[in-house]
Order: C-alpha cells, then sequence, then structure tokens
C-alpha cells in the first residue's frame, strides 16, 4: 500500500504488481488504489506474477522422434578461455558429421584466441599457449565450421554454452548460424529421468561409450555422436518411429526440466480469476518437491 501510494504521489498513472508466485499484495493494492482513486486521482493496478515456466511441450525426444537416423547431424563440442562468450575466446572446435546414422567427417581445429589460456584452463582442457600459438585465429576458423555444418541439425551436450559462443562469434562477424539445435544433456534428462548426474562422462558410462581425452573437443564431439546415435535409437524405439504428444501430464519427469521467469499480467477480471487458478494449481498440482510435513502429522 505504502509503495503504490507513493507511486501516485510521484505522479504515475498506474503500477504492476509482479511478486514470485504469489498473489498476497493484491487486497492491500486494491485498496490502495481504490483510496486513492476516491481521492479523484486516476490510478490503476496492473495485476500479475512473477511466474516459472516450464516449456513440456518442447521436448527434445519428441522433437527428434520424427527426424531418426537418416537427418544429417553435426555433432560438436568446443574448448574455451572462459564462460563468457562475450568475454572469452574458443580455443578448439572439434565436430564429427553424422549422416544416415554413420560418422562420415571430421573437423578438428585448434584456434589461437589472441590471449593467454588461463592456468586453470589448461589444467582441465590440456590446451596450453603454446599449442594455440601458430594456429589460425577464429576469423578463419569460424567460417570453415559454418561452411561444415551447412544444412545439418547440430548436436551439442549443454547446448546452450557451445552454441551460445558459435552464435556470439559469428553475430561479431556478420556470420550467420541459425541451425536447429539438439541438446543430448536434455535428451539425457527426458530419458533417464531417475538419474542425477548427466555430465558427458556419466552419460557415457551410462550408455557403455568410451569417452578418452575428456575436455579435448574432438573427442568429446566423438563420445557425444556415439551417445547421440543410442539416443536416437531409444527414442525411436520408445516412440515406435512416431511423434507421440508429449506434455507435463503425459510425462511428469519434465517438472524437473529448467525453469524460465515469465511475467503474466491479468487484462481483466476474467485474466485475473485465471491468474488465481494458474498459482493454486502450480503449488497443489504441479510442485514437485515434497512438503516438509510437522511432527504431529507424520506420527498420526
Amino acid at each position: 500500500g505504502d509503495l503504490i501510494k507513493r507511486a501516485a504521489n510521484w505522479g504515475h498513472r498506474a503500477i504492476a504488481i509482479t511478486d514470485h508466485g504469489v498473489a498476497q499484495a493484491f487486497p492491500d493494492a486494491h485498496k490502495a488504489a481504490s483510496g486513492i482513486r476516491k481521492g479523484g486521482q486516476d490510478f490503476k493496478v496492473l495485476y500479475g506474477v512473477e511466474g516459472y515456466l516450464i516449456n513440456d511441450t518442447d521436448s527434445a525426444a519428441h522433437g527428434l522422434a520424427g527426424l531418426g537416423k537418416d537427418s544429417t547431424y553435426v555433432v560438436f563440442d568446443i574448448e574455451t578461455t572462459g564462460l563468457s562468450p562475450s568475454k572469452n575466446e574458443i580455443t578448439e572446435i572439434g565436430a564429427i558429421k553424422v549422416v544416415d546414422g554413420e560418422m562420415t567427417e571430421t573437423f578438428s581445429q585448434l584456434v589461437n584466441p589472441g590471449c593467454p589460456i588461463p592456468y586453470n584452463i589448461t589444467q582441465l582442457t590440456g590446451i596450453s599457449d603454446d599449442m594455440v600459438r601458430d594456429m589460425p585465429p577464429i576469423d578463419e576458423v569460424l567460417p570453415r565450421f559454418l561452411d561444415f555444418c551447412e544444412g545439418a541439425v547440430v548436436v551439442a551436450h549443454n547446448a546452450s554454452f557451445d552454441t551460445g559462443f558459435i552464435r556470439q562469434k559469428a553475430t561479431d562477424r556478420g556470420l550467420e548460424f541459425h541451425n536447429k539445435i539438439v541438446d543430448t544433456l536434455r535428451l539425457s534428462r527426458e530419458l533417464f529421468p531417475e538419474n542425477a548426474k548427466h555430465s558427458l562422462d556419466a552419460v557415457a558410462k551410462r550408455v557403455g561409450v568410451s569417452l578418452e581425452n575428456h575436455h579435448r573437443a574432438v573427442d568429446d564431439a566423438t563420445a557425444t555422436a556415439e551417445i547421440f546415435l543410442k539416443f536416437l535409437d531409444m527414442i525411436r524405439e520408445a516412440h515406435g518411429g512416431e511423434a507421440q504428444e508429449v506434455n507435463i501430464d503425459t510425462k511428469p519427469a519434465l517438472i524437473k526440466n529448467p525453469k524460465y521467469h515469465i511475467i503474466l499480467l491479468a487484462r481483466d477480471y476474467t485474466g485475473l480469476k485465471n491468474l488465481y487458478q494458474l498459482i493454486s494449481k502450480s503449488n497443489l498440482k504441479y510442485f514437485y518437491r515434497k512438503p516438509i510435513m510437522p511432527r504431529s502429522v507424520i506420527e498420526k
């Protein structure tokens, strides 16, 4: 109420309430706005909530069910000087082209990042300044890699990291990178929801794929390609070759997928009622963590 009165005093005509996952502020907001309007000032409250979105219809396995092995894929991995696509550089790109279910071509290139490689990164990847000193810069390597990927679906483990770097470096150089993307990390979470670990080495061990020289791009890409082909077989077998409807009701394990913040605002009183129902349903039906019960209830 105090915040709304302050906004009105500053001359604002409206204010939006978007609390995290709840509507507890709505009664106070309504009371304060009503008082302001009674005083003759035009003022409106936009009732909303900051929700938590899981795109349960965007299933990685569901999307692949209709593609199968007859599509062309480029399974790739990169090594970098750090975690930020805008601040750090690529030191290696490794990729395997998969055509009709067979690994046909390899792309492997060390990249001169134009800056020293941090000690901890060298310890992790084994790539040192000496190894990249005489290597071509990303300006030369990236166009060749994008040509290698032309017309293919690109695949990576934790793809948002690898594709984020490629997209950033392509954008910086006026190049385009709009390939369809498949993430074997997401596939692993969907196919093995009972498992907690989905790192590349954990998944490789789970499905019987050898992973040597971990954190070298072409070796990681090769292992990811073998994992991906096994996943394709599992998906085709599970779906019988047909894409099936997938959502959080047909596959409850999707509730554990990554969550994204979303702002919802009620347009009118019907929308406000719907918003209340969404909040209630999300807490009563879709909240996957077990609530903490009082000892008295447990004992009963």
